[in-house]
């Protein structure tokens, strides 16, 4: 599927807004997160690097992911608004269609800031062996 601006144009405001807002994307990034859930098993290899993308902008919200740059940080809101709104490029509620046609979205997202995703997946595995060593220590204690 060719994805190309005219398709991504419409959602480029709201995903201005969302960033400006930290709360309003939270609420977006949950709902994010409960739909590819309930679309688990349909979503295929597509959920692992969804849940990547809901987890780099996560700790962007949070403050605890800070080297996440503008425009990666614009593509992955993108992205996340595309995916939750149920009338984008194939309706939501045609069975499968919609849902190929959010995958293939994500996968041009992922693509665009996947230098990006890879940054972040070091990062975090570094925090989390950094809380892991830190529980090791008060346990033996």
């Amino acid at each position: 599927m060719d994805i190309d601006d005219k398709k991504l144009k419409p959602f480029k405001a709201k995903a201005l807004e969302y960033i400006k807002d930290k709360d309003k994307s939270m609420g977006l990034l949950n709902e994010a997160i409960q739909k590819a859930s309930a679309q688990r098993n349909r979503l295929g290899e597509v959920w692992e690097k969804l849940h990547l993308l809901f987890g780099v902008f996560r700790d962007w919200l949070n403050g605890s992911y800070k080297e996440l740059p503008k425009r990666s940080l614009f593509m992955i809101v993108l992205g996340i608004v595309y995916f939750v709104s149920p009338i984008d490029g194939v309706f939501d509620y045609i069975p499968f269609g919609g849902l190929i046609d959010d995958a293939a979205v994500a996968g041009f997202v992922i693509s665009q800031v996947s230098a990006d995703l890879e940054k972040y997946k070091l990062w975090k595995k570094q925090v989390n062996s950094e809380i892991e060593s830190e529980e090791n220590r008060e346990n033996s204690s």
